[in-house]
This record gives C-alpha cells, sequence and structure tokens, in this order.
C-alpha cells in the first residue's frame, strides 16, 4: 500500500459535544455512529488544549553476568485522560467532578455543590472527535470502558481575563473490548465516514 495522505489528519471536537461520561455498567458503544445510550452524559466544552491521552510503559532489563541484557521484562503500562473542563456552572460537569450526591440542581435553576474531596467512582468515558485532511470527514469514538478520575488538583482562577476551568486527570482500567471480541483492553477505537450531508 502507497503512503495516503489522508489517513494524516487531527482530531476536532465533534459539533454539539466531544467528551461524555456514564457510570460504570452503562451500555457500551460498539461503533463509531450510533447514538450513546442514554446514561451518557455531555461534559461540554473543554478548552483550546482538547484531550491529553499519554500512554506510559516501562520496563526491566534482565541482565547476566558480562554483562549482557538476556530479557526485557515489562514493568507497567498505563493510560490516563487530561482535559480542562470549561463550563463550570454545568450540572453535569459539578456530578463529575463533586460527586453525584453532593450536587444539588433546584427546578428554578439554582445550583447547589459541596467539594468534599472524596474519591470518585469509576464510569464509562468517551471521545467524539471529526478527524479531517480535506477529504471525507471520518467519525472517530474513542471508549475508556472502566476509568476514574484520578486528580483534580489545579488552580482555580477568578480574575478579569481568564475563565474558571476544571482540570480533569483520568485513569483507564482494562474492560472487554467491543472492538475485538474476547480481548481486554484500555481503550476501544472505532472509526466510520461521515455521511453526506443531503441538500
Amino acid at each position: 500500500m502507497e503512503n495516503d495522505k489522508d489517513n494524516i489528519t487531527i482530531g476536532r471536537p465533534k459539533v454539539g459535544g466531544a467528551i461524555y461520561w456514564a457510570p460504570l455498567g452503562s451500555t457500551l458503544p460498539t461503533d463509531a455512529t450510533t447514538s450513546l445510550s442514554d446514561e451518557f452524559v455531555n461534559l461540554g466544552y473543554v478548552t483550546e488544549d482538547g484531550v491529553n491521552i499519554p500512554t506510559t510503559e516501562s520496563i526491566n532489563e534482565v541482565k547476566a553476568w558480562g554483562p549482557e541484557t538476556v530479557m526485557i521484562a515489562q514493568d507497567d503500562f498505563s493510560v490516563t485522560v487530561g482535559f480542562n473542563l470549561l463550563e463550570t456552572i454545568r450540572p453535569d460537569v459539578q456530578r463529575f467532578v463533586r460527586g453525584e450526591s453532593n450536587v444539588a440542581g433546584e427546578s428554578d435553576g439554582s445550583l447547589k455543590s459541596a467539594l468534599t474531596g472524596e474519591q470518585l467512582p469509576r464510569g464509562i468515558l468517551v471521545v467524539e472527535t471529526i478527524q479531517n485532511n480535506g477529504t471525507t470527514p471520518r467519525e472517530h469514538r474513542i471508549v475508556f470502558g472502566d476509568c476514574q478520575v484520578v486528580d483534580r488538583s489545579g488552580d482555580e482562577n477568578y480574575n478579569n481575563s481568564d475563565p474558571v476551568t476544571y482540570p480533569i486527570s483520568v485513569r483507564a482500567f482494562k474492560f472487554d473490548s467491543q472492538a475485538i471480541s474476547g480481548k481486554k483492553v484500555y481503550r476501544d477505537d472505532f472509526w466510520a465516514e461521515e455521511p453526506p450531508v443531503s441538500a
């Protein structure tokens, strides 16, 4: 297969929502285009840095007398997801950051929230992007089927110019893949060509 520039892309957020969260055990997506189940909530806008997904791996070199490396043993493998939430007074964002039982939305549109610092429950995170290099756009759905917010630390600034944001780091755990049967994975990825807009 020859080189193909159509396979080079940047990931822009899907219009209407790009980051979704649902309780652990909710219905997992199995493709890039089927609507997410009703358990998923939209976490709204994130800052222009978008979403960062670092993967880290460490190894241990086993050496024989000599010295000579005779084996490579994997010590660790981890996947995290980082982003900064912009819609800090969105009720679903408050519940995501502070816990379901620590947020109350009233019928008059008011909102009450308490920061307890308690550990947050595991859930499902979905990231939706549109990838395009001047040809047919592709929808890209990334599914972290078992993950947990592990870091909410950072500065919450109130000033004349900067928006208030919530920095979030999520740690992924292995789950039963919906992309490749019989596999335990940290994430599933699904792509599909975006359907043409009808006239």
